[in-house]
């Protein structure tokens, strides 16, 4: 299930491993070492190893493809540190019709190509234990360059932030600030689902608080959406 702008719109998820950032909430537990799998059958946990899933990626696509599917979803991880490939799965798949969905971090804007739609996932400082400001502001300045550039390309992108407890609205309302400035972009806020005891949901007045800051500048451009795959108990 999507998530996001889209969420609860049919897709196919294809996981990319690895990725530079280190998210406190991140939920990515792949190791390098680990064969590929792929659900057999939607929603049947049921997964069949593939050595060789890049010769057989387009033939697994072509069987998991059900009337309803709305796009097919490079995730990873990171799917931009794979970029070569991931341009060649992509020009591939949408010559046989389907549409493509990148969800990625963003801090590759030199990396990107054309995407149906395109999800850039903007990181807050307390999304990581030790970054110093510098660095913060690094990667966030990579986040706007590659919603910006998505967006001049015709991606219909959208951004994404995960907020938590200690979350501050203002920093949030600066980033809906500088997504406006882009041009007409919604802004998905994410309650963080957790994945152990130090990390904790927003509460909900202080969402519905951080969503009305945002509205500000996004009107009603701003959604809140949550993991809807993890509360049905699905990939």
């Amino acid at each position: 299930m999507g998530e996001g702008k889209y969420i609860g719109r049919r897709y196919i998820f294809i996981r990319f491993r690895g990725c530079p950032l280190q998210c406190i909430y991140c939920d990515e537990n792949i190791k390098n070492n680990m064969p590929s799998r792929v659900e057999k059958s939607p929603g049947s946990g049921v997964f069949q190893e593939y050595p060789h899933i890049e010769r057989d990626l387009i033939e697994i696509v072509n069987h998991l493809k059900t009337p309803d599917l709305f796009a097919v979803s490079f995730t990873g991880g990171e799917p931009l540190l794979h970029h070569k490939i991931l341009k060649e799965y992509s020009e591939e798949l949408r010559n046989l019709g389907y549409k493509i969905h990148l969800e990625s971090n963003g801090i590759y804007p030199e990396r990107l190509f054309f995407f149906d739609y395109a999800s850039i996932d903007i990181k807050l400082p307390e999304h990581f234990r030790s970054l110093d400001e510098e660095e913060y502001r690094k990667i966030y300045k990579l986040e706007l360059r590659s919603i910006k550039k998505l967006y001049s390309m015709g991606s219909d992108v959208y951004a994404k932030v995960v907020v938590m407890e200690d979350c501050d609205p203002e920093v949030v309302e600066s980033v809906a600030k500088d997504i406006s400035d882009i041009g007409d972009i919604t802004l998905c806020i994410q309650p963080v689902t957790p994945i152990n005891d130090n990390i904790k949901p927003i509460p909900q007045r202080k969402l519905l608080e951080v969503m009305k800051l945002c509205g500000r500048y996004l009107k009603d451009n701003v959604m809140c959406t949550p993991q809807i795959h993890k509360y049905l108990g699905m990939l």
